[in-house]
């Protein structure tokens, strides 16, 4: 089944967001270093991959898109344990980012980590100019959209059956709004 498509825009939420209280847990730009791509390696295992990869598998990944910028590619941790990560992949010449790789280890989910991590990437989206993003999400990733509307991403209807299923995750979530 094909990955349902949220979108940002800049006009509808102009301000950059404070930056969030990360509490215990660190937000820290991605470094390169073969122990981020470990460490990434071990959070994108859930939810994303399914098992522990290797760095090529890190490589094809995050390279297609050319090269990251790793100001806007984060890492954060908890004592040196890793546990989310994201990344915004800026297309400049469209004034367009694309945030790719989320995820968050299952142990903290549920503690305020994608909400921070999205208003980091909010701050991303502002600080590199982009006009709009997109982000591509799964059905049954309903704390995850949660956390994405609440960004102010929306979601981009596609066709007919992303309709539907849109309208079945927004009665699911409790919201008043339909697609």
């Amino acid at each position: 089944m094909e990955q349902l498509v949220m979108r940002w825009e800049k006009k509808k939420t102009p301000e950059c967001p404070d930056a969030p209280d990360w509490g215990e847990f660190t937000c820290r730009p991605f470094d390169g270093s073969d122990r981020d791509i470990d460490m990434w390696l071990e959070i994108v295992k859930c939810g994303l991959t399914g098992e522990k990869l290797g760095p090529e598998f890190f490589r094809t990944c995050m390279y297609e898109h050319g090269d990251p910028e790793f100001d806007k590619f984060f890492i954060v941790e908890k004592d040196g344990d890793p546990v989310a990560t994201l990344a915004v992949i800026p297309h400049y010449d469209k004034k367009e980012g694309y945030i790719h790789m989320v995820a968050c280890r299952d142990e903290y989910r549920g503690q305020g980590v994608g909400t921070r991590l999205n208003v980091e990437a909010l701050r991303a989206l502002h600080r590199a100019g982009l006009e709009t993003a997109y982000l591509t999400t799964d059905d049954f990733r309903i704390p995850a959209i949660r956390s994405y509307l609440r960004a102010g991403f929306y979601p981009d209807i596609i066709d007919e059956e992303h309709r539907a299923r849109w309208n079945a995750i927004l009665e699911i979530i409790n919201s008043d709004k339909r697609v």
